[in-house]
């Protein structure tokens, strides 16, 4: 059975105190729709953007807005990697939305995803073979870690260790477990390539499985993108089996993402994000509220769509959009059965 090994330092628990001080802050703000939909949409992008380049993917933030928004044709691999890792990204909120647990079967659905166009063998499979993660310096290959399981079988048996582990409710924090099991997973290194994007989607999924919301309030990923290389040596401190100066690291990080996330919160304050159209404020229910939810993970919607993830009849589904667009939030486009709805684009002061 799984058991990590990392001391409760002063340093980890001022740290927790502090994320759990800045997380509460800004779950506490009252955000009429439109700016938490343009927060919601801008962490998206934004986490897009950094996990990606933190793998080498020489994209800037606009040219990933640019594809993620359709205003760019994805034709090269570091556009499909973009695209296929906000697809993912945005596919978590529907799997926590239906709480399905983290498991290899899962694990192997969302590679397939993540990998899909960029790899021609192997989407969705544990390699079979030997493989190290490192990097070439001055001509030198410099081996960094070189993983401890090289069958498919040892790997998912493995994962499946530490997936119970991960899973299981207990008394350890929630930021903990899912520091240590980001590590945990590139430790492991199940797939031939895409583990560290894979690693960061998990992560935020299993936080957002707690009540953690992930790439809407805030991201995980700009604190590794300042210094790569601190992230990688941080992360791969832990292969000794110590997770502690891995954690302090992790957690650091995090505080540093919803310092940053309140940051942009009083900025689009300031800026009069919030006001919808003039100086009317739309008010929305909570039932609207789901709606605009699902619109921002699928960037358009059809009545059916909402029919499905609500629950609800086809009339109330129907109700619920018109509502929305009477209030100049959504869009509707077409008059058919073939109808669609997308956020209202521009949103003035």
């Amino acid at each position: 059975m799984f058991q990590p090994q990392f001391s409760l330092t002063l340093r980890i628990v001022n740290e927790l105190s502090k994320i759990e001080r800045l997380y509460g802050k800004i779950a506490s703000e009252k955000l009429i729709p439109s700016l938490a939909l343009q927060l919601a949409t801008e962490n998206q992008i934004l986490a897009t953007h950094y996990s990606t380049s933190i793998e080498g993917n020489p994209l800037t933030t606009l040219d990933v807005t640019n594809i993620i928004l359709g205003d760019q044709i994805a034709t090269t691999k570091p556009d499909r990697e973009v695209k296929n890792y906000f697809a993912v990204l945005t596919k978590l909120f529907d799997l926590e939305r239906r709480r399905v647990p983290i498991s290899t079967e899962l694990t192997r659905e969302l590679h397939k995803e993540l990998m899909e166009g960029l790899e021609t063998k192997d989407l969705g499979e544990f390699r079979s073979s030997g493989v190290f993660v490192g990097h070439r310096e001055h001509e030198q290959l410099v081996v960094k870690h070189n993983p401890p399981f090289h069958t498919r079988e040892e790997i998912e048996n493995a994962l499946n260790e530490r997936f119970a582990w991960l899973m299981e409710e207990d008394d350890l924090h929630p930021m903990i477990k899912a520091g240590i099991f980001h590590h945990q997973f590139v430790y492991v290194h199940p797939f031939l390539d895409g583990n560290g994007r894979l690693a960061r989607l998990l992560t935020a999924y299993y936080l957002l499985l707690k009540q953690y919301e992930v790439a809407r309030y805030f991201i995980l990923d700009d604190y590794y993108d300042v210094d790569r290389h601190l992230y990688s040596d941080s992360l791969h401190s832990a292969d000794s089996g110590d997770e502690t100066s891995w954690l302090e690291y992790l957690l650091e990080g995090i505080a540093y993402s919803l310092q940053a996330a309140s940051g942009r919160i009083e900025i689009m304050r300031k800026a009069g994000i919030e006001e919808v159209m003039g100086e009317k404020r739309v008010l929305v229910t909570p039932r609207e509220e789901q709606v605009l939810e699902i619109v921002i993970n699928k960037k358009a919607i059809k009545t059916p769509d909402i029919e499905a993830a609500l629950s609800v009849t086809r009339q109330q589904a129907h109700a619920l959009l018109s509502s929305l667009v009477e209030k100049n939030i959504l869009q509707k486009h077409g008059k058919t059965k073939m109808s669609y709805y997308t956020l209202v684009k521009k949103i003035t002061s």
